[in-house]
């Protein structure tokens, strides 16, 4: 197997700050953010749940069975972990009767908060973000320190990467994706073999941003660059005219890196080469996702946190909370704050979720 080195950087200095994360469940709480409005009646039955110690696969089996139909009619945004207290939208179609659902229900791990029906399946990516709330334990280090960094994140944001639930347990998908790649062949299981080309594009992306760290231009624009916005997959080239530096200035649009796959990637110049640079580094990488006939995209390399606020419960106890969008990484805002331990067996699940 080739190795896969993943030590990025930072896009801030180091500050000498541990902290503990999940070590209890409701020290992660997701909720996600619709702007779906629901009807009194329609084809498809919206369900809202909040689910503990469940990974959503494993639900979205449950509401199969109850309903008697396929999993693969089983809508969902996203995946959601299962160390967590989340809230989360799923779909059932409805053919004759609305399904009985009484006995999930009745147990402890699920509470249904609301329902409604809408014209189409829940499709994944289909939500405006997620709302975080996380509980960071036995801090240590300089409470005014982290205070100054919080502060900073808010008014500039930080590097978008996927995170390393994206990869999983030991880089395992990254591996499975190497394998899938040389053997041509794709796995009967349409899900993992999605989950692992995603791993391989985000890895990718991943090199591709840690570089412009490195160089310092991950939040303002190099040479070839090419321009997108949050939560979006398109781009556009560079034009450097006033309107754009207003746009720039106001934080309304990012540098962006590639997603790659086939086709014209945008971007030129010294961007262009970064880029192609860090794909021809894991060939089997970059021309597999080609071979599956994944298009060239974009991604943001900011992410912003406009609304991030903070409490300290008490002198080692700090709660943060933040929106992000569809896509982006909370582990992505706590690797700037200092090194985030988190239990071996979490990270685990998080790679099955």
């Amino acid at each position: 197997m080739t190795d896969f080195p993943h030590n990025w950087p930072t896009a801030y200095p180091k500050l000498s700050v541990s902290a503990q994360f999940r070590t209890q469940q409701d020290d992660f709480f997701v909720s996600e953010i619709t702007n779906r409005q629901l009807h009194a009646s329609g084809p498809h039955l919206y369900l809202h749940i909040e689910k503990r110690g469940v990974n959503t696969h494993w639900l979205a089996r449950q509401l199969a069975n109850h309903a008697k139909i396929d999993l693969k009619d089983v809508g969902y945004a996203g995946l959601k972990d299962r160390h967590a207290v989340t809230r989360q939208w799923f779909s059932l179609p409805l053919k004759n009767n609305e399904p009985d659902l009484t006995h999930l229900f009745a147990k402890d791990e699920f509470t249904l908060l609301s329902k409604g029906y809408y014209g189409v399946k829940l499709k994944r990516g289909a939500l405006g973000g997620n709302a975080f709330r996380i509980v960071l334990r036995n801090v240590q280090g300089d409470q005014a320190k982290i205070n100054q960094r919080l502060e900073l994140i808010r008014n500039q944001g930080v590097p978008n990467y996927f995170g390393e639930q994206r990869f999983g347990h030991d880089f395992e998908n990254i591996q499975q994706a190497q394998q899938l790649f040389e053997s041509g062949k794709r796995p009967r299981n349409r899900q993992k073999a999605s989950m692992y080309t995603s791993a391989a594009r985000s890895y990718l992306f991943n090199n591709m941003l840690a570089k412009r760290i490195e160089l310092k231009q991950w939040d303002i624009p190099m040479e070839g660059e090419v321009f997108g916005f949050a939560g979006s997959l398109r781009g556009f080239k560079q034009e450097n005219n006033e309107d754009e530096r207003n746009r720039l200035r106001a934080q309304r649009i990012h540098p962006s890196c590639a997603l790659w796959g086939k086709g014209d990637a945008l971007s030129e110049g010294a961007l262009a080469q970064l880029e192609q640079t860090q794909a021809h580094a894991y060939p089997l990488l970059s021309q597999g996702l080609e071979k599956q006939g994944l298009k060239q995209e974009r991604r943001a390399t900011r992410m912003l946190l406009p609304d991030l606020f903070w409490q300290w419960q008490d002198d080692s106890t700090l709660v943060l909370r933040f929106n992000l969008a569809s896509g982006y990484f909370a582990t992505s805002v706590l690797r700037e704050l200092g090194e985030i331990n988190v239990l071996e067996r979490d990270q685990q699940e998080a790679s099955r979720d």
